[in-house]
């Protein structure tokens, strides 16, 4: 009887969602044809910008703070050169 009645309800939850599956007609991105998927300006009418990154200066040496332990196991902290 309990083979029964989860059989009975797997038919059940099958054919509730099965019509779900069963759309007709292409989906709106099955063929890649839409406006704008290979030249946005056709859709939004604006040019997206192009941004150029310009060489920074080199930044001058500075000395930082450094602490930490040694190979040793010893405390150390000192002043270290960063370029």
């Amino acid at each position: 009887m309990k083979a029964l009645l989860t059989a009975v309800a797997v038919v059940l939850a099958v054919s509730a969602i099965a019509p779900i599956a069963w759309a007709e007609g292409p989906r709106a991105s099955s063929e890649n044809q839409w406006p704008g998927i290979s030249n946005p300006e056709t859709v939004t009418g604006y040019a997206y910008p192009v941004y150029q990154v310009a060489p920074q200066p080199e930044a001058a040496p500075r000395y930082v703070w450094k602490e930490g332990y040694s190979h040793g196991g010893r405390w150390q902290g000192g002043w270290e050169i960063v370029r």
